[in-house]
């Protein structure tokens, strides 16, 4: 009896941990090699371990071809409504609030979604920033380059977590500065020398008129020295002003639906 117990205990430790998935990246259309699979789905394990909050890249043929009631998920629509669906019955996110960062693709419709679920997620990725990351691999994926959009993707997403760790969340008006250190040494000698040889060039092609004068007749104009005399007057000036209106739309913040869930999506 003791034995049954603890097979079914260990049975079930299993099943959760299969069941709610902390990472995953999954490729129905074959996009990715088996090499690229599997380093995209190292970074996003390493990431969501990092930061408890699950990491999810999803690419579907058609997402017609899952059958499910789209009236369940009546505060989102299209590809929302099924990033929805496919988050909260195949991923559940990580931790009480299930938290998760998915990225969901339709091949056939060549519709994406980004979908932040839970309290970290949602506060680490505002509306703003879901714009942001969207930007990192739309470039890519227009050129076919799958692979290096979904690199940039997990590399903006990890950044966005530290950020929000940092308790400085990617927002409007917010900016995170990306340095490469070995480009920006190199840029910097690079510079420095242009700028010194143009410095060098320029003293040495001033010297090349100076030389000794005897005589100082070389300094006196042959026609004598005329100075004219002009006066400026100051009769009135002219102001313009222009009023510059503020934009309204310069809030920033995460809209989060009644499913918990916030949404970027459109076309790639």
């Amino acid at each position: 009896m003791k034995r049954k117990y603890i097979f079914f205990t260990i049975l079930l430790f299993f099943s959760i941990n299969i069941w709610a998935l902390s990472a995953k990246v999954q490729d129905d259309c074959g996009l990715l090699s088996n090499t690229e699979l599997s380093d995209l789905q190292t970074r996003a394990s390493q990431i969501s371990s990092t930061y408890n909050c699950g990491v999810y890249i999803v690419v579907v043929k058609n997402m017609d071809d899952f059958v499910y009631d789209y009236e369940i998920y009546s505060d989102a629509f299209g590809i929302e409504a099924f990033a929805q669906y496919y988050f909260f019955n195949e991923l559940k996110g990580v931790g009480s609030t299930g938290d998760g960062i998915l990225l969901i693709m339709s091949m056939k419709e060549r519709d994406y979604d980004i979908m932040a679920h839970g309290s970290f997620a949602n506060a680490a990725f505002t509306d703003y920033g879901k714009s942001k990351l969207a930007d990192s691999f739309l470039g890519y994926f227009g050129d076919g380059e799958w692979y290096r959009g979904f690199s940039a993707y997990l590399s903006k997403v990890e950044r966005f977590m530290q950020a929000a760790a940092d308790g400085t969340p990617v927002d409007v008006g917010t900016r995170i500065k990306e340095h490469n250190l070995p480009l920006s040494i190199a840029a910097g000698l690079i510079f420095g020398l242009i700028v010194a040889l143009i410095s060098c060039l320029a003293m040495k092609s001033g010297m090349k008129s100076v030389h000794t004068a005897r005589i100082a007749s070389n300094f006196i104009a042959q026609n004598g020295i005329k100075i004219p005399i002009q006066k400026d007057m100051f009769t009135h000036n002219t102001v313009v002003r222009q009023v510059i209106q503020s934009s309204s739309s310069s809030g920033g913040g995460t809209s989060i639906n009644s499913s918990g869930s916030s949404h970027h999506s459109g076309k790639f």
